[in-house]
Parts: structure tokens; C-alpha cells; sequence
């Protein structure tokens, strides 16, 4: 192992796992990537310096500026971590109840983020009306949008729209075509900005033509994503989603409730010794019900985050 120059150049490369206790009796197999290996803790990390470091070259974000995004957790503890060790100010504009969600919040004071907090009654009122964890965001999104335009020396990210996203995960496509000598047959992964189903699609749909791409998605978001049907496109809300239903690079779009993806988060904890989040049971729920209903096929899925960032509140939002 040699030593590298910066933190940074840890991100991605990420181990790839079978899963062996809860597949057992099943005659097709389950592979999780488990992108909590990445230094900040999720898999956007690697957006987080795709998006930072294209910005760069283009000319959009310079020494002495600000950085700025709306997020409910791995994003912005993403763009904290890199930011901070590029030297950067990081602004974070977070929609969450004070009592709630607290980890992911210290996390990114700690890594030098400045964290303003939403009105909570915004977050209650999503909450009722089972809005989901990107949707939560647009408050956040649209005082970004306004403060880059009325302030000097600010760049947004634009994690919903970037396409810097996507690049990110045709790099993690790559990764799981090396590990798994390019014998997938089913790829499963939630939809938040969309970044990483569409990064992967891309890359697996060319070099595994009959590779079946599946979407997840908590039950309870009420902005329905359906094959076939356009999704809304506005400069602060999905773009990539919208993109990639045009290009039909999604098979199927699976929806899961909170009980079967805490439950299933669990069993990675307590079976495979996988201290992973919440969207990886769902994810992974989903890719074991795939598996289950094949033979001899390898159903890959990825594990975005570790569990520590739930120990608070447990929810599947995306």
C-alpha cells in the first residue's frame, strides 16, 4: 500500500462484499459495495469532489469562496469534508428538526461547515404529507439559487442538476465491472438526486447490454418516479431523474416502506457485521427479493452510508 498525499485521494475504490448468511438457500447471489469506506462516511464523497473539482477547472469556484448547498445529511457532510480540505467556506442550509437527526449535523460543524437550519415547521409539514427527503430540500435549494445570484464568491453545487454527479458514478460503475470481472446481471440502487443509478446505468447498459437496472424508492415520497411518464425539471429539482427517464436507462422502479428498510438494515448489522444505513436495507431488500426470483445470477447493490449517522432517528428518505 503506498502512502497518498491527501485524505482525498481515498475516495472511491471502495471494497466489494457478497453477502452470505441472509442469501442463504438462494441460488443467485448478492454483492453489496459498501461506499461507507469512503473517508466522510457515504458514496458522496465522490460527487462532493467530482462536482468541487470541476468547478475548478471550469472557473466557477476560486480560493476565497463560498460554498454553498441544501441538504438533509451525506451531501453536505460530503462537500464539508472536501471543501474544508481544500480550503474552502462551506454553507450548508439544513431542514431539520433540532431533536432530530443531530449526527449528521455535528458532522459537518466538525469538518468546519457553517449549518443554518430551515424552519422546522417546514420539515414537520413535509413529514405529514409524506414528502421525501429531496423534496424537504427546495426551501434550502431556493436560498441557494438566491444567494448566488445577490452575493460575490459563491458557488452552489447543484447536486440535483450537476452533471458532474453522474460522472462521479460512471467512475463507480467502472469499479464494479473490475470487481465483478463484468458478470452483472441485476444492478439495484435508491433514487435521491439520481446521480448514482443514472452514473452506473450509463456505463453497465453499454458494456452489459441485458443488465437490469432497478430503481428504489421510499414508499411514502409522494412524487411518484414512473417509467415512461416525465418527472418534473426546474433549475433547482430533478434534473438528472428526468434525464434519465428520457433515456430509459431504468428497468424498474421498486418502492419500500420504513419497517422493511430498518429491518433489513438491521439484519446486515446483526448477520453481516455491515454497520450500514438505512437506504442500504432498502436497497438491499430489494436486491435479495431480485435474487430470490433468479438462478445463478449476481444481483449487485450498493451500501451508501454507515449506521452511525441514524442511531438518532431511523427513516428512509433518499
Amino acid at each position: 500500500m503506498r502512502v497518498r498525499n491527501s485524505v482525498i485521494e481515498l475516495i472511491g475504490n471502495t471494497p466489494m462484499v457478497m453477502l452470505n448468511k441472509m442469501t442463504q438457500g438462494l441460488e443467485s447471489r448478492v454483492f453489496a459495495k459498501l461506499e461507507f469506506f469512503n473517508p466522510s462516511g457515504s458514496l458522496k464523497d465522490r460527487i462532493a469532489l467530482e462536482m468541487i473539482e470541476q468547478a475548478e477547472k471550469d472557473g466557477k469556484l476560486k480560493p476565497g469562496y463560498t460554498i454553498v448547498e441544501s441538504s438533509t445529511g451525506n451531501t453536505g457532510i460530503a462537500l464539508s469534508f472536501v471543501g474544508n480540505v481544500k480550503g474552502y467556506h462551506v454553507l450548508i442550509f439544513e431542514t431539520m428538526p433540532k431533536k432530530i437527526g443531530t449526527e449528521r449535523r455535528e458532522i459537518m460543524e466538525r469538518y468546519g461547515a457553517e449549518v443554518r437550519l430551515l424552519d422546522n415547521s417546514a420539515f414537520a409539514s413535509a413529514r405529514e404529507k409524506s414528502i421525501s427527503g429531496a423534496e424537504i430540500e427546495l426551501p434550502g435549494r431556493a436560498l441557494c439559487r438566491e444567494i448566488e445570484k445577490s452575493k460575490p464568491k459563491v458557488w452552489w453545487a447543484r447536486q440535483f442538476s450537476n452533471p458532474a454527479n453522474i460522472r462521479a458514478h460512471n467512475k463507480t460503475a467502472a469499479e464494479i465491472l473490475e470487481q465483478m470481472n463484468s458478470k452483472v446481471n441485476v444492478f439495484v440502487a435508491a433514487i435521491g438526486t439520481g446521480g448514482t443509478l443514472m452514473g452506473v446505468a450509463e456505463v453497465l447498459k453499454r458494456e452489459i447490454p441485458k443488465a437490469e437496472i432497478i430503481g428504489v424508492q421510499p414508499e411514502s415520497d409522494r412524487n411518484l418516479i414512473v417509467i415512461g411518464k416525465p418527472y418534473p425539471k426546474t433549475d433547482i429539482s430533478g434534473g438528472i431523474i428526468s434525464e434519465m427517464l428520457e433515456r430509459n436507462l431504468v428497468d424498474k422502479i421498486i418502492r419500500v416502506n420504513d419497517r422493511d428498510a430498518i429491518a433489513t438494515a438491521h439484519r446486515l448489522w446483526k448477520e453481516e457485521g455491515l454497520f450500514a444505513g438505512v437506504s442500504s436495507g432498502a436497497n438491499v431488500f430489494v436486491a435479495i427479493n431480485e435474487a430470490k426470483a433468479r438462478k445463478g445470477e449476481n444481483v449487485v447493490t450498493i451500501l451508501p452510508d454507515s449506521g452511525d449517522r441514524y442511531l438518532t432517528e431511523e427513516h428512509f428518505i433518499t
